[in-house]
C-alpha cells in the first residue's frame, strides 16, 4: 500500500500528460516558417535516401544539422501523416526524456523532488509547445539537458570512481554529440559550465570528447566531403557566427527580450521562482551548477543580436530542477497554499488563452479584442484549479493542479486548433486553392504562408514576374493570403 500511495498519483499524472502530448498532433497544419521547412527536408530524406545533405525542395539547405530531419524521415517511413511524421517523433522524444530525467533526479534529490521537477516541466507552456512541433529546439534541449543531469553526481564529487565515473563522462559526450546533431555548435557553448564544474576531472575529459566526436563527427565530415566550402560558409559562418551580430537573419530583438519569454515559458508555474528566495534554500555544488547552466545560457542568448523564443528551451529543465530540489528534504504538502494559489489563477486563465491564441498568432501580437464572454464550460476550467488549492488536501494539490493543466490544455487544443488551421496554418488555404494549382503565382506573400503552402504543394509557387498566370496569391493584412485574378 505505501508503494501504491506513493506512485499511483505519479503514474496517473504521467499517463494524463502522455495522452495530452499525443492528442491533436494532426488537428492543425504546419505553423510558422520553420516547421514546414524542417518537415519538408525530413520527408525528402525519406524519399531520396540521402541522409547526408539536407535538401529543401531539391536545393541543399545547411541552416541546421540533421537529427530532426532523421526523426521526421523515420516518421515518414512509418506512414504517418505529413504533420505527424515530424511531430510524433518529437513528442515521443520529449516523453522519453521526462522518464529519464525523473530517474536521474530521483537518484540525486529523492522521489518527491524528481516528481515535482518533471511534472512542472512537462506541464509548462514552453515545454508543451515545443514538444508538439517539428522544430530543432526540443531535440537540442533533450540532449543537452541529459548531459547536465548525468553530470550532477560528478559535480558533487561523490560519484563512484573508476568505471562508473568513466561511464558518466562517456554518456555526457554522447549527449553533447547528439545535441551537436540537433543544433550545431550551440551545445558546445552552453557546455561551458560543465567544463568549469568538472575541471577536477580534466585528465578524463578525453572520454567525453571522444564519445562526442564518435557521435557527431561522421555527419559533419560526410556533409563537408559531399558539399565542400558552401557548407562551411552557410552552416558555420552565417547561421552560427553572423547570428550573434548580423541583422540579416531578421530575428533582432532587444537585450531584455528573454525576460518575458522566460516568464511565459514557465507558465503557469512562474510564481514558484520565488522559492529561490526562501531562507532554508540550500545551495550546494549541484544547485550552483544548475544555476550556472541557466545563468550562463541566459546571458549568452541575451547578448546575441538575433533571438527566438525556442532558444531558451534547453535552460528550462535546469530551472525546474532547481525548483524541485527545494523539496529534497521536505514535502510539497508543507508548502503554504499561498504559493500555489497564483499558479492556480494562471491555470484558470488557459480558457481565455484558447480564445485569443489564434488571433494573436495571426496578428503577431496579443489583443484583448478577441476575448468574449466566458461560457459555463470555460467557467468550470477557471474555477477548478482555484477550488483545488482552497479545498483539497495539501498532499493532493500539486497533482490536482497538474491534471488541471492537462485538462485545460486539451480544451485549448480542441477549441484553438481548428481556428489556427484556418487562420494561421497554410493547410486550410491549400485545401481551398489546390485545384487550379498550376495557374497560381506568388505575388509577395509572407514567408510563413509561402513555406507552408510549399510544404503541402511539394514546391514553392512561382513568382508572378516569372511568367503569365491567371491567378495570384497576395498577402491581405494579418490573415491568410487572398487568391485573385492576376493582372
Amino acid at each position: 500500500m505505501p508503494f501504491v500511495r506513493r506512485y499511483l498519483p505519479l503514474f496517473t499524472v504521467a499517463f494524463a500528460i502522455a495522452c495530452f502530448y499525443l492528442y491533436g498532433l494532426n488537428r492543425v497544419g504546419v505553423l510558422g516558417p520553420d516547421e514546414p521547412r524542417y518537415a519538408a527536408i525530413g520527408r525528402a530524406m525519406a524519399h531520396t535516401g540521402d541522409f547526408i545533405t539536407p535538401k529543401l525542395w531539391g536545393a541543399a539547405w545547411f541552416e541546421k544539422p540533421p537529427l530532426l530531419y532523421w526523426l521526421t524521415a523515420a516518421g515518414a517511413w512509418a506512414g504517418l501523416s505529413p504533420e505527424g511524421a515530424g511531430r510524433l517523433p518529437v513528442a515521443l522524444l520529449s516523453l522519453l526524456f521526462l522518464i529519464a530525467a525523473f530517474e536521474l533526479l530521483r537518484r540525486e534529490f529523492g522521489f518527491e523532488a524528481a516528481a515535482i521537477t518533471v511534472t512542472l516541466l512537462a506541464t509548462s507552456a514552453g515545454w508543451i509547445t515545443y514538444s508538439s512541433l517539428c522544430l530543432t529546439d526540443l531535440p537540442l534541449a533533450v540532449s543537452f539537458s541529459l548531459a547536465v543531469l548525468i553530470a550532477l553526481p560528478l559535480v558533487q564529487e561523490r560519484c563512484c570512481a573508476g568505471a562508473h565515473e568513466n561511464i558518466r563522462l562517456l554518456a555526457i559526450g554522447v549527449c553533447i554529440g547528439l545535441a551537436m546533431l540537433a543544433k550545431g555548435l550551440v551545445p558546445v557553448v552552453l557546455a561551458a559550465p560543465l567544463i568549469w564544474f568538472l575541471r577536477g576531472l580534466w585528465r578524463k575529459w578525453w572520454l567525453a570528447i571522444a564519445a562526442c566526436l564518435v557521435v557527431a563527427a561522421p555527419w559533419y565530415v560526410a556533409v563537408y566531403v559531399a558539399n565542400g566550402y558552401p557548407f562551411i560558409q552557410e552552416f558555420f559562418l552565417k547561421h552560427h557566427f553572423e547570428r550573434l551580430y548580423s541583422a540579416a537573419l531578421q530575428h533582432v530583438q532587444p537585450w531584455y527580450y528573454y525576460v518575458p519569454i522566460l516568464l511565459a515559458g514557465l507558465f503557469p508555474w512562474t510564481p514558484l521562482l520565488g522559492l529561490f528566495g526562501l531562507r532554508d534554500q540550500r545551495w550546494d555544488e549541484r544547485r550552483r551548477f544548475l544555476a550556472a547552466v541557466f545563468v550562463f545560457g541566459f546571458v549568452f542568448f541575451s547578448f546575441s543580436l538575433n533571438k527566438l523564443p525556442g532558444y531558451l528551451l534547453p535552460l528550462l529543465p535546469s530551472v525546474f530542477a532547481l525548483i524541485g530540489a527545494c523539496f529534497e528534504t521536505k514535502s510539497l504538502a508543507e508548502l503554504s497554499r499561498l504559493w500555489l494559489l497564483p499558479c492556480a489563477l494562471l491555470i484558470g486563465a488557459i480558457p481565455l488563452l484558447a480564445q485569443i491564441l489564434p488571433q494573436a498568432l495571426a496578428a503577431g501580437r496579443l489583443s484583448s479584442v478577441a476575448i468574449r464572454g466566458i461560457s459555463a464550460t470555460e467557467l468550470f476550467y477557471v474555477v477548478l484549479p482555484v477550488a483545488a488549492v482552497l479545498v483539497a488536501r495539501r498532499s493532493w494539490i500539486g497533482w490536482l493542479l497538474a491534471l488541471c493543466v492537462v485538462a485545460g490544455g486539451i480544451y485549448l487544443k480542441t477549441v484553438a486548433y481548428p481556428l489556427l488551421d484556418r487562420q494561421v496554418s497554410a493547410r486550410g488555404l491549400w485545401r481551398e486553392i489546390r485545384t487550379p494549382d498550376a495557374a497560381i503565382c506568388d505575388n509577395w506573400i509572407s514567408r510563413d504562408w509561402a513555406y507552408g503552402l510549399a510544404f503541402y504543394r511539394g514546391a514553392p509557387y512561382p513568382a508572378c514576374n516569372s511568367g503569365h498566370y491567371p491567378f495570384e496569391l497576395r498577402s491581405a493584412a494579418h490573415g491568410p493570403p487572398v487568391l485573385q485574378a492576376h493582372h
